[in-house]
């Protein structure tokens, strides 16, 4: 198997890119095309007549055509080549789209301006994303360069530009329709109910969010964050100013922080004797101007909500964030509350409620540090950084690598969680909520309940498939008579349409 596009590109020049998610090769042995999952990397394979000239504008406009866009590549491309090999490309064939895409990337890429003709303007403007392959601005929101007569539809900025591969499972997922499923889910309803789900549901994404990261919130630290995530549907501008702010509100006063960071930090284990380094993120020179990228892209999509499918961008910026690591203490949570504030400001999620979409994440904790690691495990391999040493500054984890990460993993399970939100969860929080209600109506006249006792009675009981185990009876509720217990059980069980447990003695507890 001959490896072609991007995959000879990066071994001609020795590129210092990270492995690529998919590579493409040639064989003899392949008949049309085949793609083939290896876990770690995704094969597609050609036959034959697929085969590039053994030049770079052979495996560029291979790589244009079938692979998409990899800027990462691009960039380490133009900056060993330098510009002029790719303005001979362009002057040798003015009118192809195929250069002409090639040159605006390359001054896009580099910030090197070309010293070529304009297009003629009798050539039709071509988009610089191949929306056939990669998720990209509508026609609408491109901007048109009428030097090269290309619309650029890329999503980002140089400072910040995630790119999404459509896959098949990513079309299928946003041929859903999600958003809408999402508000015919809700408008079913009464507006009382979904203001009491609204009320309970900031409260759950709060601990579910926390949980994540194993840890506890005091209730004034879990108050302030359910604030926080009431105000993402307020779209406040995101800046500098604004991300110090949203992480003071969820971290103690002692580890506020007042800017970006201005030192290096790194995740993973400090065992005292040793360090296990999982990932390091961009070295603090470089934190500013990827931020400012991400709030860039951010106001693009806020003043475009419709310009490019909403999970796409909650995508794109909230992990985009995570990796980063803007702040040295509180990202993951800022990171999660970026989803929230990204699908509200997009529209996906209706104003006043907010989807548990952490509650999934605590229970595909693996799925979703998967979906971290697929960036972060390639970046860990490549980069060198002793934090023993911290004046001596971090190697291998370079700007670029963070500037145009390949989205999609992140996208895909975001997608994933989002659907599990929308079709399971939401619907079931809401379902316990009706049943919690009916059965405290019930209960509320029946006994002279002490202080809390009453909702604790329902919670205990509901989670022990409608019956009262014999140490919750003896240790809270030893005041009830056997009677009761049986009359309240049963009100519990129908309030939540359970059926009572046939074992008598059976005791969960």
């Amino acid at each position: 198997m001959e490896r072609v596009g991007y995959a000879r590109l990066i071994d001609r020049y020795a590129l210092p890119a990270r492995p690529l998610v998919a590579v493409s090769v040639v064989s003899s042995a392949i008949r049309g095309r085949q793609v083939r999952d290896l876990g770690m990397e995704i094969l597609h394979q050609f036959q034959s007549t697929y085969r590039p000239d053994d030049s770079l504008i052979g495996d560029l406009q291979f790589a244009l055509r079938y692979e998409g866009l990899s800027l990462e590549v691009l960039f380490h491309l133009f900056t060993a080549i330098g510009a002029e090999p790719i303005r001979l490309l362009y002057t040798g064939q003015p009118q192809s789209a195929v250069t002409r895409r090639l040159a605006y990337l390359c001054e896009w890429l580099t910030g090197t301006q070309l010293d070529v003709p304009a297009t003629s303007k009798k050539a039709a403007y071509v988009p610089v994303l191949d929306e056939a392959l990669q998720f990209a601005l509508a026609a609408s929101a491109g901007k048109r360069d009428a030097k090269y007569r290309v619309t650029d539809n890329l999503p980002g900025n140089r400072n910040f530009c995630p790119l999404v591969t459509k896959t098949p499972y990513l079309l299928g997922m946003v041929g859903k329709g999600l958003k809408k499923r999402t508000v015919d889910a809700l408008a079913q309803y009464d507006p009382g109910v979904l203001r009491r789900a609204a009320a309970f549901l900031y409260l759950k994404e709060t601990h579910s969010s926390f949980e994540v990261e194993r840890e506890k919130p005091s209730p004034d630290k879990a108050h302030r964050f359910a604030d926080l995530l009431q105000d993402a549907e307020l779209g406040k501008p995101l800046s500098e100013n604004r991300f110090v702010e949203l992480q003071n509100a969820v971290l103690d006063p002692r580890f506020r922080e007042v800017s970006y960071r201005n030192q290096q930090n790194w995740l993973g284990d400090d065992l005292g004797y040793r360090q296990r380094i999982d990932f390091v993120p961009p070295r603090p020179q470089d934190v500013r101007s990827l931020m400012e990228g991400l709030v860039e892209l951010s106001e693009r999509l806020r003043a475009a909500p419709d310009a490019i499918d909403p999970v796409i961008s909650a995508a794109a910026l909230s992990f985009g964030f995570v990796f980063i690591h803007p702040f040295m203490d509180g990202n993951g949570r800022l990171h999660r509350y970026l989803i929230h504030e990204a699908l509200s400001t997009a529209g996906f999620t209706p104003k006043g409620i907010i989807l548990p979409v952490s509650a999934v994440i605590v229970a595909n904790l693996d799925r979703y540090r998967s979906a971290l690691e697929t960036f972060s495990r390639p970046m860990r391999d490549r980069t060198i950084y002793n934090p023993d040493v911290p004046t001596v500054p971090a190697t291998g984890n370079d700007a670029v690598y963070f500037r145009y990460f390949d989205a999609t993993e992140q996208a895909s399970f975001l997608f994933y969680a989002l659907e599990r939100t929308v079709e399971e969860d939401l619907p079931a929080e809401i379902a316990f909520l009706m049943g919690f209600d009916r059965a405290r109506r019930e209960l509320n006249g029946l006994a002279d309940w002490p202080s809390h006792s009453l909702e604790n009675f329902i919670r205990i009981v509901h989670q022990n498939g409608g019956r009262m185990s014999r140490t919750k009876r003896r240790s809270q509720f030893g005041w009830m008579r056997d009677e009761e217990v049986t009359r309240f059980e049963q009100i519990v069980a129908e309030s939540f349409n359970e059926r009572r447990a046939d074992d008598d003695a059976a005791d969960l507890d």
